[in-house]
């Protein structure tokens, strides 16, 4: 039988600043993340960015956790939900694994393994659409890591990325469609920054590895289907950590919209498949503010695609062809 394992970036293990912390030092720590080599990478998230930057973040998250039951973050419920909902609906074993905090990759293959003894092909599935080396890259190369410790009876399948697959493209069109109905001056397609440094080196091996080229071809293709303009439309960048990043930047840019009279705008993030702290505080909270504040009339957010029936549906297209 197949399983299906799909992986995500991760989330503190609950709104405390000890796992806050914890969380972005291992984050951090991952030499594909910070582009450094991995003892600086260890030495400055632990002893200098984590312990720095843990009660900022922490009242972020405290803004964006679930009130309700389950009170987890919204990432790992939205996980939770769409993981249940394709094991119901395609009835293959689904299982969820988190590259920093838990369940990691060795409780995910652990579980799985328990639930279906005759499991003979993981479908390793990325929520990933745009290949990028500190999301994709170290996201495989965990779950390898881990494959390769001890012996197991079933072979690995990796969905590669899938920023131009119909199914995709598809749903998130249906998710923005009932928005853009009623009007907008700006379309925003908003993309998490990356160092221009592992943009350029990863685009020089092709575009199966060019960010940039594959998050302006979800662009034009969504764009398409929804039969928006390219004036209709603007690209910005959120969560930079620095100014060698891509931009320009959703932070320092999006108050200029109204300036220019762009004063209604519909804004989404294709890259994030579920809902985290870069979708409902970057975007929903901070740039909304600051859109608002400086003039803006509507500020229209689309939801991820999270656990959404036309996503399931499309993940489990896209994972038919493998």
């Amino acid at each position: 039988m197949r399983g299906i394992l799909l992986v995500n970036l991760g989330t503190p293990a609950s709104c405390k600043k000890e796992d806050v912390q914890r969380f972005i030092c291992d984050m951090l720590s991952d030499p594909l993340v910070s582009g450094l080599p991995e003892w600086q990478s260890k030495f400055l998230a632990k002893n200098i960015i984590a312990p720095l930057s843990s009660s900022k973040s922490l009242e972020k998250y405290k803004l964006i956790w679930r009130k309700e039951e389950p009170k987890i973050s919204p990432l790992l419920y939205h996980m939770q939900q769409l993981a249940a909902e394709l094991e119901s609906r395609k009835g293959l074993p689904v299982e969820i694994a988190m590259r920093y905090g838990e369940p990691d990759v060795t409780q995910a293959i652990d579980s799985l393994e328990r639930k279906c003894p005759l499991l003979h092909e993981l479908i390793v599935f990325p929520m990933y659409p745009q290949y990028a080396q500190s999301t994709t890259q170290t996201a495989i190369d965990e779950i390898g890591r881990v494959f390769y410790k001890h012996p197991h009876s079933f072979r690995l399948k990796f969905v590669k990325s899938y920023y131009n697959h119909p199914a995709y493209l598809h749903a998130l069109a249906a998710r923005a469609k009932p928005y853009i109905e009623k009007g907008f001056d700006k379309f925003v397609f908003c993309y998490h920054s990356l160092p221009i440094k592992q943009v350029e080196s990863a685009w020089k091996k092709g575009r199966e590895f060019d960010y940039v080229y594959q998050l302006k071809e979800t662009n034009r293709l969504v764009s398409n289907e929804l039969g928006i303009s390219v004036n209709e439309q603007i690209l910005l960048y959120s969560s930079q950590r620095g100014n060698g990043w891509l931009k320009p930047f959703l932070s320092t840019d999006i108050d200029s919209l109204p300036r220019q009279g762009w004063k209604r705008i519909i804004i989404m993030a294709p890259g994030f498949t579920v809902d985290n702290m870069e979708t409902l505080y970057d975007i929903d909270i901070q740039a909304r503010q600051l859109f608002m504040a400086a003039g803006g009339e509507e500020f229209t957010f689309v939801p991820s695609l999270n656990s959404c029936d036309e996503w399931i549906e499309a993940l489990w297209k896209i994972i038919s062809g493998y």
